[in-house]
């Protein structure tokens, strides 16, 4: 039986379990790195964490940006669930609570960019 999935944003803390991530998209980094950038994003980042028992399982980055010639957006900039996690639905549940981010913030649109290398990772954003 599998635990419930809880979704927050992250912390410092998280930076070692967000780097071990981040190397499942191929970008290997620093957990002092990590740590480091995500203290210094600013309110139009965010960064939200999905676990399982206190196992981080997933995160979601994403930001707020205006073009001159489009309404403002939040763009979803990485998104990754652990090899071992995937296609139980924790995908959505980071993309969601992205989507609530942006709405609470005042924006109604987001922009999300997926490697062609991922063909089994299209998200319907309703």
């Amino acid at each position: 039986m599998t635990k419930p999935i809880g979704i927050r944003k992250a912390r410092p803390e998280d930076a070692s379990a967000l780097a071990d991530l981040a190397f499942q998209l191929g970008h290997k980094e620093e957990a002092g790195k990590v740590r480091d950038r995500l203290l210094l994003l600013n309110q139009e980042h965010v960064v939200f964490v999905a676990e399982e028992e206190s196992r981080i399982v997933g995160w979601v980055h994403g930001y707020l940006f205006t073009l001159l010639y489009q309404e403002p957006m939040g763009e979803i900039a990485s998104l990754v669930v652990d090899a071992g996690y995937r296609r139980r639905g924790i995908g959505r549940l980071l993309v969601a609570a992205f989507e609530q981010w942006v709405k609470e913030e005042g924006y109604n649109r987001v922009f999300l960019r997926s490697n062609i290398k991922r063909e089994h990772s299209c998200i319907e954003i309703k």
